[in-house]
């Protein structure tokens, strides 16, 4: 067992592929506390690296690998705002026009809600709250217990649930102002798919994950697996302690149910600097956003004059970092299942900040 400069202890026996990138990564990841398991790509010089480290064993009961899935939850949101930009790109929707035109058949209680532009929702800008539910003491309490026992809180909510509660909602913030939305991003992505065999997830396979060659990413909306995988690295608290998946098809564009890996998230970015995935115009940064830019989904930060192109995600076990910087080729994918934030590493290393 090796330890970082901070304590951190990890095992040489979950460790993979290239050293040089493990060492990097371990170094960086010298915050207190136990990662269980951590799986990385690194694009540069026209090259993809892959390393994987930990404390743990994956459900397969060896080290991870580039092929081990995780949650990677709120990444999904650039899929949405890519399937947006490809979709508008096409002529098939307008990002300009609004989500009631787009989804005729709901009955919005608030014109604020029905008049929010696709565009709006891929950005952040609707004015829809974070989530469906009402502010009160009680559903907050039921919420946090969740969490805390290492529950779903998302308790497996379906489409036809979660738009009742979508189109019940109403506006909590002014159009135009940005204030991220879980509920704003899973109606857009619902929207999209709602003329589609299959709804969201078989627009996403269609447009997205079937052209990169993703075969292993999945929309997990049920506690059975979608697609076979080689391993799971599973949710854990930083103590240890086993949490279970979230699984949601209502949430399921904001990331809920959200699975893949570091090899799949590896040709989404390949693909980001190349320039030629689908959708790849919904990174274009568009609007501030507290005190960064966003477009569809991606967010464009600038750290010394320097720009990357950039998303999180993070489930109650689970912490994710995808990030490129196209004007130098290079590129990041980082993915852990441990409850700790990985944002600045996963910068650092996009950025090659050592």
């Amino acid at each position: 067992m090796t330890k970082t400069d901070s304590g951190v202890p990890w095992a040489a026996d979950r460790e993979s592929g290239d050293f040089e990138l493990a060492l990097k990564v371990r170094r960086a990841l010298g915050a207190p506390g136990n990662f269980h398991t951590v799986s990385v790509a690194l694009l540069a010089s026209g090259e993809t690296r892959f390393a994987s480290l930990g404390t743990g064993r994956t459900d397969a009961g060896g080290p991870a690998t580039p092929d081990t899935s995780f949650e990677t939850g709120s990444v999904a949101k650039v899929f949405t705002g890519m399937l947006l930009a490809a979709l508008d790109g096409a002529g098939t929707v307008s990002a300009d026009q609004s989500v009631a035109s787009a989804l005729p058949d709901a009955r919005f209680a608030h014109a604020g809600a029905a008049s929010a532009t696709l565009a709006e929702l891929a950005s952040h800008r609707s004015g829809l709250p974070r989530l469906h539910h009402r502010a009160g003491l009680l559903t907050n309490l039921r919420l946090a217990l969740a969490v805390a026992r290492g529950r779903d809180p998302y308790r497996a909510m379906g489409v036809a649930e979660f738009l009742r509660h979508a189109v019940a909602v109403a506006p909590t913030q002014a159009r135009g102002t940005f204030a991220y939305s879980n509920l704003g991003m899973s109606l857009l992505g619902h929207t999209l798919g709602a003329h589609v065999e299959g709804g969201y997830p078989a627009l996403l396979e269609r447009e997205l994950l079937a052209p990169l060659g993703m075969s292993a990413t999945e929309v997990r909306t049920t506690y059975e697996p979608v697609k076979p995988i080689a391993s799971f690295a599973g949710p854990h608290a930083h103590t240890g302690k086993a949490l279970t998946p979230w699984i949601s098809a209502g949430y399921a564009p904001a990331g809920v149910g959200m699975r893949s890996t570091a090899r799949d998230l590896s040709l989404l970015i390949r693909a980001m600097l190349e320039g030629n995935a689908p959708g790849a115009d919904a990174a274009r940064p568009r609007y501030a956003a507290d005190g960064d830019r966003v477009g569809f989904g991606w967010i464009t930060s600038a750290r010394d004059g320097r720009a990357f192109t950039w998303h999180n995600g993070a489930t109650d076990g689970s912490r994710s970092f995808v990030g490129f910087d196209r004007e130098r080729g290079r590129g990041v994918v980082l993915l852990s299942n441990t409850d700790q934030d990985v944002d600045a590493v996963g910068a650092r290393l996009v950025l090659d900040d050592d």
